[in-house]
């Protein structure tokens, strides 16, 4: 099945290559085993779907990451199968966190209005499980673990542009892919996030960093893991948060557009009402925590293991892609 963790093990004298080849195994491995709960168990085992999208991720960050040593062919027919995973599994994600959040308030302020939207929410997620068995049994048929084994044999030294002495070392090549991951995120880190999509921005950044430290950990020291990943993780869930009650009313105004007047229409208008109360609160607890202060200790941990002074922008040999993060 691959390892369970996110951490990549890794050692700094280590091949590139040899690092992709495992970090890929490990985590389509993990996809696939995801998958299939989420098909054979209940939807209600809601983390099966919730690793199922992130391990998905992983694995698709891992391609990118390591893009120069991935045969072209064979890894865009994987991204592309990566893609039809997670959008199938992110809608269901979407409605399991949706019904979480409003299971609880139905046991914290119970309503009529939040019985019906709940029942709505219950609903809609049993319609999304569908493309999950969609997705899973066209992988079967195309004896999807037997491509993601040979997309791994076939993982060779770096190509191109990208064939140099740093690339084939992992040391150099993880500080120097770090670094492009890194600097757009301190960047975007220390603008005024005024909006809703300016948030969005950042919290993509955030997944570009958490995900490459997740590949590039074996490289630094305890301290990369134990407090500036923590760090990072913190920032992200945070953002997180204000990001559940953006997509909440977003589902909702969608349908109410498709639902006829009457209590279920009612009960949505009042589900877009406190999902905008609760986003303007997450937004107010974010911007006390989200300090000066703060902003200037990430820039500083970071610091501590990549120069994290922008130069010239990333070719895309030496730069991770960012289309694994919606």
């Amino acid at each position: 099945m691959g390892s369970s963790s996110k951490w990549i093990d890794s050692r700094p004298d280590e091949s590139a290559r040899h690092v992709a080849r495992r970090a890929l195994k490990g985590h389509l491995a993990r996809m696939w085993h995801f998958l299939e709960l989420a098909v054979c168990e209940s939807p209600e085992e809601t983390e099966n779907v919730h690793q199922l999208r992130v391990f998905s991720r992983r694995a698709v960050a891992v391609i990118d990451t390591f893009e120069a040593c991935i045969p072209k062919k064979r890894g865009r027919k994987m991204l592309k199968r990566m893609g039809k995973v997670r959008k199938a599994a992110g809608a269901a994600r979407d409605c399991d966190v949706l019904l979480l959040r409003w299971a609880d308030h139905m046991r914290h302020t119970p309503s009529s209005h939040t019985a019906l939207l709940t029942e709505q929410i219950k609903q809609r997620r049993y319609a999304v499980q569908a493309p999950i068995e969609k997705i899973h049994a066209k992988l079967t048929r195309q004896q999807f673990m037997r491509r993601a084994s040979e997309l791994v044999k076939r993982i060779r030294p770096a190509r191109g542009r990208a064939k140099d002495a740093c690339s084939q070392q992992f040391e150099c090549f993880a500080r120097t892919a770090l670094k492009h991951a890194v600097v757009p995120y301190l960047e975007a880190a220390g603008r005024e996030l005024h909006d809703a999509a300016a948030m969005h921005a950042f919290r993509i950044e955030s997944k570009q960093v958490r995900y490459a430290m997740e590949i590039f950990g074996g490289v630094f020291d305890d301290r990369f893991r134990r407090e500036l990943y923590p760090l990072v993780e913190m920032l992200q869930d945070r953002l997180g948060r204000i990001n559940d009650h953006v997509t909440a009313q977003t589902y909702f105004a969608a349908w109410h557009a498709e639902t006829e007047p009457g209590a279920v229409r009612a009960a949505l208008e009042a589900g877009i009402e406190r999902e905008q109360e609760d986003l303007e609160a997450s937004r107010r607890d974010f911007f006390d925590w989200w300090t000066p202060n703060r902003r200037a200790d990430l820039s500083n941990w970071f610091q501590q293991y990549v120069d994290v002074q922008p130069d010239d922008p990333p070719t895309q040999a030496d730069a991770p892609n960012r289309r694994y993060f919606g």
